[in-house]
């Protein structure tokens, strides 16, 4: 199936799902068990999400409050994440750590939102 080459995670509530319905569990069944999986998924976004925003904030509050910003908060913050992830955390980042975070982008590959 797709579904399992792109999320092989599956595979492990996959099989006892094969075992049960004698190899054949059928599209429903599959996609219900996904189902839950993406529920979990979702789930631990959820109960991540403010413990996310509150450390967001901090960055943000050393952003604003710091004459070493730049230095903290764009080479020992910003710097330490990979493009991903400052992508997947852009829309949460403050004003002044996004001012921070375009000031240090050279051209080279800079960071686009979406990109």
């Amino acid at each position: 199936m797709t579904i399992l080459v792109t999320a092989p995670e599956l595979l492990d509530r996959f099989v006892p799902l094969l075992r049960e319905a004698d190899g054949d569990p059928g599209a429903a069944a599959f996609l219900g068990n996904l189902a839950e999986h993406v529920s979990e998924l979702a789930t631990a976004i959820g109960s991540c999400a403010p413990r996310l925003a509150a450390c967001l904030a901090a960055v943000e509050a050393v952003a604003t409050s710091s004459p070493d910003a730049e230095e903290l908060v764009g080479w020992a913050f910003l710097d330490s994440l990979s493009d991903e992830e400052l992508r997947m955390l852009h829309a949460g980042l403050g004003a002044r750590t996004l001012a921070i975070l375009e000031s240090m982008q050279t051209g080279d590959q800079p960071f686009l939102p979406g990109r």
